[in-house]
């Protein structure tokens, strides 16, 4: 069955970069801020920081391109990358890497990976390298990195919304899409999908405490933080709690790229993992980093947006596995959400569009080998 227009945009709207921890109510924020995750170890490697040849080997892979998921904001995949380059980290490793900021869009993302323009780029989430691969068979990129286990994504309404039946022939607001992942939680809690007037809306959230929509979709480290901020109370609907399971952040590598220099891919991700570790630690100094590529940046936001995305990834890391890691099953749970909502027309085989051999290299178990290998 062909997939509408209206579905593939329903797909590409799935997941994005604003993604977060699974916040329970009004107070999980500053929760998940204080909670004592425990940081990821750093196995010492070699004695010596890089030698000669992984040097000359790094330099050889020329400029490294990496593309942000959406601009500069602090969330995991960006301020990580941003504190990388700004503490010398690729630069330790021999490697000339050049930050550009993306528009949010992951189907131009994975285009500008596949020809390319860009040697990495970050996605929402799994299911928008799975739908990229199915809009085109053949395009020539992997997944290397899957930074959280567990959904993006949130439901918003007004306190007086207890139960989700309530919304029965509401107004539900969405931007760009509306996620299958929604929709699917909005299926398990009884609620009668056909009665829904689901319209497509800006990026002002305050349309719901305004009434102009009864629920809004919404990221879950984005939207209920500045609402919160400016003093509006509401009620986040995790779908997570129906049972439903997701992932995000999705590292794309060019194919070619990363066949031709292996180590230099292996040595970006070891930089960024680090980095990812620094931040954990010093995100106020990652902040200030960050803020030196926006005017106007808002940094209080960006602080919260980094302390819940970031503590999301360590508090959900598979049992044994590190930051990064990814396999077929990790994904499955979008997949079989997108063949079921007919929002791709064919199967696609995962395994052939996860390339996991880069994360594994520069581990030893959880601990990451710095400077290694």
């Amino acid at each position: 069955m062909a997939t509408t227009k209206q579905q593939q945009r329903r797909a590409r709207g799935f997941a994005t970069v604003l993604t977060a921890a699974v916040l329970a109510g009004p107070g999980a924020v500053q929760a998940a801020a204080a909670a004592p995750l425990p940081p990821l170890r750093v196995h010492a490697g070699n004695s010596s920081l890089v030698g000669a040849a992984r040097c000359a080997r790094n330099r050889a892979a020329g400029q490294v391109t990496y593309l942000t998921g959406f601009g500069w904001q602090a969330s995991v995949g960006i301020l990580d990358a941003v504190a990388a380059k700004a503490q010398g980290y690729y630069s330790d490793l021999c490697l000339n890497v050049t930050i550009d900021a993306g528009t949010g869009n992951p189907a131009a993302t994975g285009q500008l990976v596949a020809t390319g323009r860009a040697t990495l780029g970050e996605l929402g989430s799994p299911s928008d390298a799975i739908t990229d691969v199915a809009g085109s068979p053949s395009i020539p990129v992997d997944a290397v990195a899957t930074y959280g286990n567990t959904t993006a994504s949130t439901l918003l309404t007004m306190p007086d919304i207890t139960n989700l039946r309530q919304l029965d022939g509401k107004t539900i607001g969405y931007k760009g899409a509306m996620p299958p992942i929604i929709t699917a939680m909005l299926e398990k809690a009884g609620v009668k999908i056909s009665s829904l007037h689901e319209v497509s809306v800006g990026y002002d959230p305050r349309i719901l405490p305004r009434g102009e929509v009864q629920a809004l979709t919404a990221y879950k480290s984005n939207e209920p933080l500045q609402l919160r901020d400016e003093g509006y109370k509401v009620r986040q609907w995790d779908p997570g709690a129906f049972g439903l399971k997701g992932a995000f952040n999705v590292l794309d590598v060019n194919r070619k790229w990363a066949g031709a220099h292996p180590g230099a891919l292996e040595d970006f991700l070891r930089a960024t993992f680090k980095a990812f570790q620094f931040c954990r630690a010093h995100a106020p100094t990652c902040i200030n980093d960050a803020a030196k590529y926006q005017p106007g940046y808002p940094k209080q936001l960006n602080l919260q947006r980094w302390q819940v995305e970031s503590g999301s990834v360590v508090s959900t890391l598979l049992p044994g596995r590190p930051l990064g890691y990814e396999d077929v099953a990790q994904w499955q749970p979008e997949y079989h959400l997108l063949l079921g909502y007919h929002l791709i027309s064919h199967s696609v085989n995962l395994a052939s569009i996860i390339d996991a051999r880069y994360v594994d290299a520069i581990y030893k178990g959880r601990a990451l080998r710095w400077p290694g290998p």
